[in-house]
């Protein structure tokens, strides 16, 4: 073992390290397009561990023996392990950053570099006595600094803000877009309209104001689409957002990316014919010339993919706008279009939470008892208690629906409201207006108890019905797993004493029963879950609340079309007021709805001018 351990250590190292990479360049995009927790769980092992194998065998390099041996070419094979290393060290094109929060770590990386490039040098150096075919080191070298710069300039342009669209862009996207008629590329214009409206609004950038002049800008405008193509079109943006926060996009379709990507790509061609033609003879077939072969071999085929990758995505669209005169790129581009409104861009799921169900439900697995000891049963039942569905298309039409009217009322303000416009068109504003001026997670639970209440209790069939049980369990999931989307601070503790109350009433009462109770006339006393909530919670009987609101909401008229819109109302209200930092990071959980609504609202909302929206606001008020 010791043996083992001396003479094959580092080459398992970057073995293992060339492994998990190729799993990030394989899987890093799934991100994009899943919320699966074992697809997120082997790309942060591999993001993690690939890095972590690279130093490790970069580090055992510095303290290994590289004086000249038995065989003269496993030294040199040794050696060229170092510029190989700066290969692993730079993340591949479609994950440069794990998290938002690694896009601030650029100026770390850079002290990286320059600590493992003085290291790689060193190691050459002390190599460079036994080295016959010196010529191998420099042109693998060279490809892994470009990566490992590629990365680092990846980082640092996510937050570059000296981009501002000038009146020039406004120009060739107009003639761009009159020139489209001309040449016949269908659905090109969805594209195209995204990533301007995208490049316009810069929504991965927290602070950045803008005044929304482009809104009455014809080729901005989204409104004459389809529901279906208004959500595509949000899909594309934030598939934009996305690729700027965590891939290497934005620097790889750019004249210098595409040169970098080119020298990195032929040195390492370059290394690997000249590795065939100096070592791989009759003399030399040792083990160590047979992995190095197979280390090279991974690493071509795993950069050919990568390049392979680069010419189908909607950057490459984007890049060739101004060549439609040219036969070939027009016949590219149509295929690439056709092919890109194919592929998937987000999960397209909803997540779904029942509050009562969660109560009412007794289930217990094999290792709950083990749970419980360990004081997490019931952050388990929380956190597996969670469905998804496909989203339906009547979902995506109905908000929409909603949305335009909200637009009427707000205009170009901030999105105040959450239940008050929808109330006031139905009025039934002064009836239920109690309901959705306490505090918003409390709004949330009332609202939605209410809502499990009429939809078992009413026999009618109807797309509002169905949106409002999907609205309704969407925002109970965000408030018991995402609170920070909601922008509550108290959310566990009103959450915890909702659940008391509803878990004693399920105890008491067989679960058929409970919604008749909920309905009836007699009192529920409501039942304290502490000294904290009694602090938070105090004089909410949560119980009768929910028995007053469904009462009321059935004896309304449209009653499903007021409770819908209220749901759009508050999901509205959450997406817009969530931090913008909440909405990147669900971006690399296959997206969530509320994102989507929170890009459309963003496009309507005068963030520059901000003092006429609080002057509109007083005036409306």
């Amino acid at each position: 073992m010791t043996w083992l351990w001396d003479n094959w250590s580092i080459q398992v190292f970057v073995l293992l390290g060339l492994i998990f990479q190729t799993l990030l360049a394989v899987l890093g995009s799934r991100r994009k397009t899943s919320s699966s927790d074992m697809i997120r769980f082997v790309i942060w092992a591999s993001y993690l561990l690939t890095s972590y194998f690279a130093t490790l065998a970069l580090s055992k390099l510095t303290t290994a023996s590289l004086s000249k041996s038995k065989e003269e070419c496993d030294t040199e094979l040794k050696a060229l392990l170092a510029p190989l290393i700066l290969l692993l060290l730079g993340n591949p094109d479609s994950i440069t950053a794990y998290s938002v929060e690694d896009n601030r770590l650029s100026t770390r990386r850079v002290l990286n570099l320059v600590m493992a490039f003085s290291f790689v040098v060193w190691i050459l150096w002390r190599s460079w006595k036994t080295s016959i075919p010196m010529v191998l080191y420099f042109p693998i070298f060279i490809a892994g600094i470009i990566k490992y710069g590629e990365t680092i300039w990846a980082l640092y342009s996510v937050y570059d803000e000296n981009t501002n669209m000038r009146k020039e862009d406004f120009d060739e996207e107009k003639k761009i877009f009159s020139e489209l008629e001309n040449f016949h590329v269908p659905r090109l214009d969805i594209f195209l309209k995204a990533y301007y409206r995208f490049d316009c609004l810069k929504p991965h950038l927290a602070d950045w104001l803008k005044h929304p002049f482009f809104m009455v800008h014809s080729n901005m405008l989204i409104e004459e689409y389809t529901p279906k193509d208004v959500f595509l079109t949000t899909d594309m943006e934030l598939g934009f957002m996305y690729d700027i926060l965590y891939t290497k996009a934005p620097v790889l379709y750019t004249k210098p990316g595409i040169m970098l990507r080119t020298v990195g790509y032929f040195s390492l061609l370059l290394t690997l014919s000249g590795f065939m033609g100096l070592f791989f003879d009759k003399h030399w077939r040792g083990p160590y010339v047979i992995y190095s072969f197979g280390l090279l071999i991974g690493l071509v085929f795993l950069e050919t993919y990568q390049l392979l990758k680069l010419f189908f995505s909607d950057w490459v669209i984007i890049m060739n706008r101004n060549h439609l005169e040219n036969p070939m790129v027009l016949k590219y581009l149509k295929f690439l279009v056709k092919r890109s409104l194919k592929k998937k861009r987000w999960s397209d799921r909803i997540r779904q939470l029942n509050f009562l169900d969660l109560c009412q439900s007794n289930k217990r697995p094999w290792f709950f008892r083990i749970l419980k000891v360990c004081g997490m049963a019931e952050k388990f039942r929380r956190y597996s208690a969670p469905s998804s569905l496909p989203i339906p298309s009547y979902l995506k039409e109905l908000l929409l629906e909603d949305m335009t009217k909200f637009e009427t009322k707000r205009g170009h303000r901030p999105f105040t409201k959450r239940g008050e416009w929808s109330l006031g068109i139905h009025k039934s504003l002064d009836k239920l207006e109690w309901s959705i001026e306490m505090a918003f997670d409390r709004s949330i639970i009332l609202w939605h108890v209410a809502t499990h209440v009429c939809y078992y209790s009413c026999h009618e069939n109807s797309k509002r019905k169905e949106a409002s049980k999907l609205i309704s369990d969407y925002m109970m999931f965000l408030l018991v797993q995402h609170p920070q989307m909601l922008s509550l601070t108290t959310a566990e503790i009103t959450y915890h004493h909702a659940y008391t109350n509803l878990k004693m009433l399920s105890n008491k009462f067989p679960e058929e029963d409970v919604l008749k109770v909920l309905l009836g006339s007699e009192p529920v006393p409501a039942q304290e879950s502490g000294a904290l909530s009694a602090v938070i919670t105090e004089g909410w009987n949560v119980l009768e609340e929910v028995r007053r609101l469904a009462r009321e909401l059935q004896g309304t008229e449209d009653a499903w079309e007021l409770i819908s819109g209220v749901w759009a109302e508050m999901l509205c209200f959450a997406a817009y007021n969530c931090q913008q930092y909440h909405h990147a990071k669900l971006l690399r959980r296959g997206r969530e709805i509320i994102t989507h609504v929170w890009l459309l609202l963003s496009h309507k909302t005068d963030k520059f001018n901000t003092m006429k929206c609080a002057d509109q606001n007083r005036e409306i008020e």
